[in-house]
């Protein structure tokens, strides 16, 4: 992994066996020293501000990288990442959604917001298995540069579908 290495992950989704498989994943491939869950975007900014159950440091660490569903309930991902990015002590911390969508829409919206890269869920372990990999081989390219365009064929750099 080329670039300053990972250490938290912060993956926020709400959906249940999206997180078991994440976590089942993680524990056999791990690409951080650690993986904190999060379960929509009012959690998520909650972690990121230190309020509520994520006051301490301890308990909500400053992410390395943040895995972004966007259809989440009370504040969704693209609400989140619009706050996020608007922060300039948050703006920086790399974004990847991780998300059902292939709309060509949410990839330009969340591109157009500066997210790092747009992956489409897959819905087995081996795919999350997948994710880890091309998230370890394309690090330096998801810190240092957005996710520039999307086009509908999700071509475009970083951009899985």
């Amino acid at each position: 992994m080329v670039g300053r290495p990972l250490q938290t992950i912060l993956l926020a989704d709400d959906n249940a066996d999206d997180c078991e498989l994440v976590k089942e994943a993680w524990a056999e491939s791990p690409i951080g020293e650690r993986l904190c869950l999060v379960n929509d975007g009012m959690e998520l900014l909650d972690y990121l501000y230190h309020r509520g159950a994520f006051l301490s440091l301890d308990a909500a660490p400053r992410p390395s990288l943040i895995l972004l569903d966007l259809n989440m309930p009370r504040l969704t991902g693209a609400e989140a990442l619009m706050e996020i990015k608007q922060d300039s002590a948050l703006s920086g911390i790399p974004i990847v959604v991780l998300t059902t969508s292939k709309a060509p829409r949410d990839i330009v919206q969340t591109a157009g917001l500066g997210v790092n890269g747009f992956m489409q869920k897959p819905n087995t372990y081996a795919g999350y298995l997948q994710i880890f990999s091309n998230l370890r081989e394309h690090w330096a390219e998801i810190v240092n540069r957005p996710l520039s365009g999307g086009g509908s064929d999700c071509s475009g750099r970083l951009v899985w579908c």
